[in-house]
């Protein structure tokens, strides 16, 4: 059964369900199993075997870098199904510029609670530990998400427009 095909209360209960899916994978990637030095064992040698001739010093650079992208992808992917589920929530209300903002800030709110709320968990960790720096790069990434959930919305009207001219 495809969720987009039923009713509103389907597609909104499969649009939470999504983000509370993701909000779990975040977590589960809080752990101590991808924590840099499970992660360095893999992707070190990755990078050693894709670039020989880089020094160690700056492998371990790329490696923090592909680790702090991870959090602004992880993010932006969660701000971008918070957005949708809060869409699909407030669907029927009047829109506003004050609506247009709100439902963003509180995509934005989910991110910074559930960033915070896991980076209090690595900080209680012996093998991770909590970065309000961390944060940021989240927070970075549900910007990025919300953005482009934003941008893909606006483009809507126009795809179906020519969907529709096609047929």
């Amino acid at each position: 059964m495809n969720p987009m095909s039923g009713s509103i209360y389907a597609r909104l209960l499969w649009a939470w369900l999504l983000v509370g899916v993701w909000i779990s994978l975040i977590l589960l990637l809080s752990g101590d199993n991808f924590s840099a030095h499970q992660t360095s064992r893999f992707i070190g040698p990755l990078l050693a075997w894709l670039f020989p001739e880089m020094p160690e010093a700056n492998r371990l650079l790329v490696h923090g870098a592909i680790r702090k992208a991870a959090h602004v992808a992880e993010y932006a992917v969660l701000a971008a199904l918070a957005l949708r589920a809060l869409r699909l929530s407030f669907r029927r209300s009047r829109p506003s510029l004050r609506s247009a903002l709100a439902l963003p800030a509180l995509a934005l709110l989910l991110v910074l609670a559930v960033a915070a709320f896991d980076e209090a968990g690595q900080a209680r960790r012996d093998a991770r530990t909590g970065s309000l720096v961390d944060v940021g790069w989240d927070l970075l990434g549900g910007t990025l998400g919300c953005t482009a959930a934003l941008a893909l919305a606006r483009l809507e009207p126009f795809r179906s427009h020519m969907e529709t001219k096609r047929s």
